[in-house]
């Protein structure tokens, strides 16, 4: 039994949760795909409606694969990937997976969220591995549901470790929380009461409102003066832009799906997200901090080349290309290519670097079938904001890319990122 620790905190303490378990593993109902011809995955993601924002992992998952595929595949096989649209919808989404395993073969399907939970039961009746990005602790129960992984770490966890920190820090605080109107919110109050916490005032808002004035005047009313807020765009934006505007200033936390520039810095301003705390495991592409990342750099090349009309700036573009890494990474340490065989190797993936994970951070096979344990700490900093220092390195990272592409001539690595 493998322990993890579940890193942390903000500024200078450190705090950790070991975690600790094993997964059960099941029987398939049906035979797994035989070991020919290309490997066949598949994914349903929102590309449209309210969650669109999450879609973006379909271009950076493309990405990957075409860039593997172009340096000879994996033991010279090739993937098959395509992505469709469920809107969010969970109808859609099972609707696509059917698809996806009685037409295409697929031998891995990739969900995205809360609303993959209903897509587990048929699945797993016909043993195909399904990969879900979603932070809701339903997803780690792998004995349950054993061709089922998460990518994502609970968010539960977090949960745990903002409580943690909000105890010894504000140990008097009025804690408000604002989340979606989904299970990714009660996983995540589930882990602040585990660590000491349970918020005075619980507000949850459907994906996509825009509308927040009277949320806010609720929190400033009830005299919250810690907030924690897990929400996407153009939500977080709008709350966090609207407090600035009346003059509200809690402490601020910042659910890390949405602690990045795109989904929050930017929306909201600079000035209304200094000093917001965060726990952060993955990399912000827009975060000037790793403009000269190989990793990153690496990933904007390849964007460039194999999905062009996808957005590089984007944190959850970025995501999907390192969903699609660690996919590969199991594909290329398994026994055999079959949905068992990739998930015996994702459940024992060790060490292994991701493109997207921030340094120190690595993938690790371990509780619930999830790969990412480690939390390190994020503080928000007047600086790190400056949109004019963000544009001059990242005119800095787009010059310096060409002259890379002029120097090599067409010339490619035969490895699109080191595994």
């Amino acid at each position: 039994m493998k322990k993890h620790a579940a890193a942390a905190v903000a500024l200078a303490a450190t705090m950790a949760i070991l975690l600790a378990g094993c997964t059960g593993r099941g029987e398939p109902a049906q035979g797994a795909s035989e070991e020919t011809g290309d490997i066949v995955i598949r994914a349903s993601y929102p590309l449209s409606g309210p969650l669109a924002s999450a879609g973006l992992s379909a271009a950076g998952v493309t990405a990957y694969f075409d860039a593997v595929n172009a340096a000879g595949g994996i033991d010279g096989r090739q993937i098959d990937f395509e992505a469709v649209d469920d809107a969010f919808d969970p109808a859609r989404q099972v609707s696509n997976n059917q698809q996806f395993v009685e037409q295409d073969d697929a031998i891995i399907v990739i969900n995205f969220g809360g609303i993959s939970v209903a897509a587990r039961p048929p699945l797993n009746n016909a043993g195909v591995a399904q990969i879900v990005q979603g932070g809701e602790t339903e997803l780690s129960d792998t004995e349950a549901f054993p061709f089922s992984r998460a990518y994502v770490p609970d968010i539960a966890w977090e949960g745990e470790l903002q409580g943690r920190y909000i105890t010894e820090t504000f140990p008097d605080a009025n804690v408000g929380f604002v989340g979606f109107n989904n299970a990714l919110a009660d996983s995540q109050l589930n882990g602040l009461e585990a660590g000491g916490i349970t918020p005075s005032t619980v507000i949850k808002l459907p994906p996509g409102q825009a509308d927040v004035a009277s949320q806010v005047t609720e929190l400033q009313a009830a005299g919250v003066d810690v907030l924690v807020v897990t929400q996407g765009p153009p939500t977080i934006g709008a709350l966090l832009s609207y407090m600035g505007e009346i003059g509200y200033h809690p402490t601020l936390f910042i659910g890390s799906p949405y602690a990045d520039f795109a989904s929050t810095v930017i929306p909201a301003g600079a000035d209304n997200v200094t000093g917001a705390l965060s726990y952060q495991w993955f990399k912000d592409p827009q975060n000037p901090a790793v403009e000269s990342d190989e990793a990153i750099v690496q990933f904007t090349e390849d964007m460039a080349e194999y999905s062009p009309d996808g957005d590089s700036t984007q944190t959850f573009t970025l995501t999907g290309y390192g969903l699609a890494s660690a996919i590969v990474s199991a594909l290329s340490e398994a026994d055999e290519i079959t949905s068992e065989g990739f998930l015996e190797a994702w459940d024992t993936v060790s060490d292994v670097e991701n493109p997207m994970l921030i340094e120190g951070a690595s993938l690790n096979g371990g509780p619930g079938g999830r790969l990412v344990y480690q939390y390190p700490p994020a503080h928000v900093r007047r600086n790190e904001l400056d949109p004019r220092r963000r544009d001059r390195q990242r005119r800095g990272r787009r010059h310096r890319r060409v002259a890379r592409r002029r120097a090599r001539a067409g010339h490619r690595s035969s490895c699109p990122v080191a595994h």
